[in-house]
């Protein structure tokens, strides 16, 4: 895969190692050639200094050949401006950006970017952990991404049935998990009974 990366911070450096170590085809951006000192001594990808925005920098960085950017500067206004070039001036397949504030998202989905918000992120893996939810898994569907994750079955529903269970505002209940690696779907027709050993599956729209 052929890869152009925008942004040689911690993220953008430790991303064009890990694709360049698996063979992949990596070229960097950045408009300070000293973010370069953090790419591995054996790098083997294409770095380019210039600003980001620009067309002719990114033309010089191979973005006419590639199968994928990767918007990762540490701003919001560049990593939109530069995925919007990605995907309306060069038609670059998939385009991937990272923005920091979650307020912003909305705006990166109406032009139908794929996005991370780190913040969001990092809220997430803390809330798991304060109320003791499993990790989250997550599933991408065009510019929007699922989040599948379960916690243990609260003491006052054990003996409910399923069909009865209370869902958490903003997020979606898809059933009971098991202690034997089973799984009962919602549906409101569902009697079984929850029993303390059982875990809740909720799905909540993440991005």
């Amino acid at each position: 895969m052929n890869v152009l990366i925008v942004g040689c911070g911690k993220v953008g450096s430790h991303l064009a190692n890990y694709l360049d170590s698996l063979g992949h085809d990596v070229s960097i951006v950045d408009m300070d050639a000293g973010s370069f000192d953090q790419l591995e001594d054996d790098f083997s990808g294409y770095t380019v200094q210039g600003v980001p925005i620009d067309q002719e920098v990114l033309r010089r960085a191979g973005i006419l050949g590639c199968d994928a950017v990767a918007a990762l500067s540490q701003d919001d206004n560049v990593n939109i401006m530069v995925s919007q070039l990605a995907r309306e001036v060069f038609h670059v397949p998939k385009v991937i950006t990272r923005i920091y504030d979650p307020k912003r998202k909305d705006v990166f989905s109406h032009f139908g970017l794929k996005t991370v918000c780190p913040t969001d992120l990092t809220v997430d893996a803390v809330y798991s952990m304060l109320i003791d939810i499993d990790d989250v898994k997550r599933l991408t569907f065009d510019a929007s991404v699922l989040g599948f994750y379960t916690i243990p079955a609260p003491r006052l529903t054990v003996g409910d049935s399923i069909k009865d269970l209370r869902v958490p505002e903003g997020q979606t209940l898809l059933g009971v998990l098991h202690a034997n690696g089973s799984i009962t779907l919602y549906s409101r027709e569902e009697l079984r009974r929850v029993i303390a050993s059982d875990r809740i599956v909720y799905a909540k729209l993440i991005d």
